[in-house]
């Protein structure tokens, strides 16, 4: 008998490869919770809950209010409800923003969390409450992912797929940071092991290791077939690039490493694809959509 799994969210980036990735694995039913309401949901006989519904980090200016309503109301009402209705297992999948942006230091599960935002922010609350609630029969677990790519990206990584394209010089070489991403399957491979070990705490998602800037362009262009090369920006130019577009700065060039290895342990888990593997994956599908 397949695990019956309720997945919320399913119509977004990562539900639509966990349904996809898992048809054969579980017995998933999705939930929208935008089209219904929570008292009037059934939950009985589902086993475990993936909460992947939620209001995605916007660059554009949001009322702070939407992302507690959809990010920490909407959770609570529903783990109540989950609670209530005696589902045994509630996977919350939260978001490495609840560390903050200005991180200079490696991060892990106990981490202090300073979010700086209210999509961060909305997020903690959410997971603070969530443990706040878990029992033994009913147990709860927080995923963080760091940036998450593959095939239907959005996002910043979009951009970064259109700058890596272009036939040119990019002055993005030697940049020597190191910044944590997580492929998409693997990241499901981390909440299947969630589920099959009926995991409660906080776990963090991760490929493997960490990735340069420089080096993650080089990849994609390896696989988008483009030879041009990368140069190095002086470091004097480069602070000015800090002073003047400061978020650009640390998208390109700052450091954000979040050390899974405690929750690989953990699990006893390795993520199974390697980042050359998620890459390639991720240009295949851009170049089928994007550029043909």
């Amino acid at each position: 008998m397949m695990k019956r799994i309720a997945v919320t969210g399913a119509g977004g980036f990562v539900g639509k490869r966990f349904v996809e990735y898992n048809e054969s694995r579980f017995e998933i039913i999705p939930f929208s919770l935008r089209e219904k309401n929570i008292s009037e949901i059934n939950l009985s006989g589902i086993e475990a809950i993936v909460h992947l519904a939620g209001k995605a980090h916007q660059m554009e200016p949001i009322a702070d209010k939407i992302y507690f309503d959809v990010n920490y109301e909407l959770t609570k009402r529903f783990a109540e409800k989950a609670k209530q209705q005696g589902v045994g297992h509630f996977i919350y999948i939260s978001s490495t923003k609840v560390y903050g942006d200005e991180v200079h230091e490696t991060l892990d599960e106990n981490s202090p969390c300073n979010p700086n935002d209210a999509y961060g922010a909305s997020k903690l609350k959410a997971e603070e409450f969530l443990l706040s609630v878990q029992s033994e029969k009913f147990k709860t677990a927080i995923i963080r992912p760091p940036l998450v790519y593959g095939p239907g990206v959005k996002g910043n990584m979009i951009k970064l797929l259109q700058l890596a394209s272009k036939k040119i010089p990019l002055p993005l070489g030697n940049t020597r940071n190191a910044r944590s991403m997580v492929f998409i399957d693997n990241l499901i491979e981390l909440i299947n092991t969630v589920i099959e070990q009926k995991a409660a705490g906080v776990f963090i998602a991760g490929d493997r290791e960490p990735i340069a800037t420089d080096k993650l362009i080089l990849i994609m262009r390896k696989y988008l077939g483009v030879n041009s090369g990368l140069l190095s920006v002086p470091f004097t130019l480069r602070k000015l690039v800090k002073k003047i577009k400061p978020a650009l700065y640390v998208r390109l060039f700052g450091s954000f490493v979040v050390n899974n290895g405690n929750t690989n342990r953990s699990l006893n888990f390795v993520p199974p694809y390697t980042i050359e593997h998620g890459l390639e994956q991720m240009v295949k599908w851009y170049r089928k959509t994007h550029l043909s």
